[in-house]
């Protein structure tokens, strides 16, 4: 009894946790979907006005230089190692590695990228909006 007991403690309290970072991965999911789907409009429409990037090359972007560097990129397909979604208020900082392919819409040719990523969200009616980012190229082993 006293081990079915602590079987259902441990089960109610994992079952919280996941229950809790179930909206803000939701939410990460829905934005990650419009992104690749169109990475141009998905800055235009959920980035904040200030929105900057730091790229792998220490190459500082805002906002429109991200919406002009994604024009011609028709999807992107990216997924994530070692995710962490993390929320302080109204604010989602998501951390990992990210592995993505740009594929182009003027015939050239897709381009693979490799980052250790950091992206700062902001929790706004529902929606995660971009605040900023910063990409690190992976040290070589």
């Amino acid at each position: 009894m006293k081990k079915t007991l602590c079987f259902l403690f441990f089960a109610v309290a994992l079952t919280t946790s996941v229950s809790a970072q179930t909206p803000i991965a939701t939410l990460f999911e829905d934005m990650k979907k419009a992104f690749e789907a169109n990475p141009s409009k998905a800055i235009q429409e959920q980035a904040v006005e200030d929105y900057v990037l730091i790229s792998g090359t220490g190459y500082i972007a805002n906002k429109q230089q991200i919406v002009n560097l994604f024009k011609d990129v028709s999807k992107v397909d990216a997924r994530f190692q070692d995710l962490k979604l993390r929320q302080f208020g109204n604010l989602v900082i998501a951390t990992g590695r990210e592995f993505s392919v740009r594929h182009y819409s003027n015939g050239s040719p897709d381009l693979s990228t490799d980052y250790l990523v950091t992206y700062v969200y902001e929790i706004k009616d529902g929606k995660l909006l971009y605040v900023s980012g910063q990409h690190t190229v992976p040290a070589a082993k």
